[in-house]
């Protein structure tokens, strides 16, 4: 098989078609024959960083048709079109993951080749309505934003959202499954463009997070009120502007550091506010499968950025870190 391979990281990405030998799945595993992948902020994470061993296949998303079953694998047949749950071991808690959790795609190899060999209570069925480029796209990010926004957030009637990196492939996934569900949704960008296609997809109204001013802002257009939960994956020095743009009672649900691994807040604005903070990563099997019922039965459909060939990886990568990028970069391999 032929399998997008990264040879050079930490910094300047550089990516090599290689032939492999075909995976063959063990006990309890499924190979499945990849259509569609797509590429995350974790891939971009993986290759910038120094202690990544190379050569591997990166990809945690994909799509395709299952080609092989090992031993004891019930319910899942050769030609199946199925999704792949990227979220490896998470364990019986659902509060949070187990110790031995992990991510598809390094170390263990991902979803930029023509084959992998996940876990089979990893492979669920594909979602009828949609493309094999969205099928691709939702796992990840999807499953982020569910557990973000419907787990921590709980987006539902009555409940007023803010998804901060409004744009973004997690972002996108946050408006739409927070609107589907009948929140109201609002949004930060540092675009004026990125904020009125988050219009197009539901959102009520936007601001510019590069305007320090933008929680006034907020408050000012919910009624004085703010916002009863604040979904964000920028992190750093934008948690004290999160806060101020909290109701009382709110909760600031964090899934990622894009704006600075460190953040200083006022500790006020959380006791005397009664608010609070949650962190969170991926999610559970049960909420994968509660992404994909919701999935099959809503109207909205993942944003697609663009679409790549295998063989264009370096472009799909350069795609992936574009600033005018809105959704998910997607590779069509079969």
């Amino acid at each position: 098989m032929r399998a997008a391979r990264l040879v050079l990281a930490a910094g300047e990405p550089r990516f090599e078609l290689q032939d492999l030998a075909d995976p063959v799945p063990g006990s309890g595993e499924v190979v499945i024959e990849l259509v569609t992948a797509a590429l995350n902020r974790r891939d971009w994470w993986l290759w910038r960083a120094p202690d990544t061993p190379t050569p591997v296949t990166l990809g945690s998303d994909g799509a395709g048709r299952v080609a092989a079953v090992g031993a004891g694998v019930e319910h899942i047949s050769p030609g199946d079109e199925v999704v792949i749950d990227p979220a490896l071991h998470w364990g019986d808690d659902e509060r949070a993951a187990s110790a031995e959790f992990d991510i598809l795609g390094s170390p263990t190899e991902g979803t930029f080749a023509e084959r992998v060999v996940v876990p089979a209570g990893n492979v669920h069925p594909k979602p009828a309505a949609l493309s094999w480029e969205e099928a691709a796209a939702f796992p990840l990010a999807g499953l982020t934003a569910w557990r973000a926004t419907v787990t921590c957030a709980g987006a539902a009637p009555g409940r007023r959202l803010l998804i901060t990196g409004g744009g973004s492939g997690v972002s996108t996934f946050c408006l739409q499954i927070a609107q589907a569900l009948g929140a109201e949704v609002w949004v930060t960008s540092g675009s004026d463009a990125k904020i009125a296609r988050c219009a197009e997809l539901g959102a009520r109204g936007g601001f510019r997070y590069d305007d320090p001013d933008w929680p006034r802002q907020l408050r000012a257009a919910t009624g004085g009120e703010g916002v009863h939960a604040v979904v964000d994956s920028f992190g750093g020095a934008g948690w004290e502007q999160a806060l101020r743009a909290l109701a009382r009672g709110g909760v600031l649900v964090n899934y990622g550091d894009t704006g600075g691994d460190e953040a200083t807040i006022p500790v006020a604005e959380l006791y005397w506010q009664w608010r609070s903070l949650v962190g969170t990563t991926m999610g559970s099997p049960s909420e994968f499968r509660a992404l994909c019922e919701h999935i099959g039965s809503s109207s909205w459909r993942p944003a697609i950025d663009s679409v790549h060939a295998l063989e264009d990886m370096d472009a799909a990568a350069r795609r992936l870190t574009a600033p005018e990028r809105f959704g998910k970069v997607v590779l069509r391999i079969g």
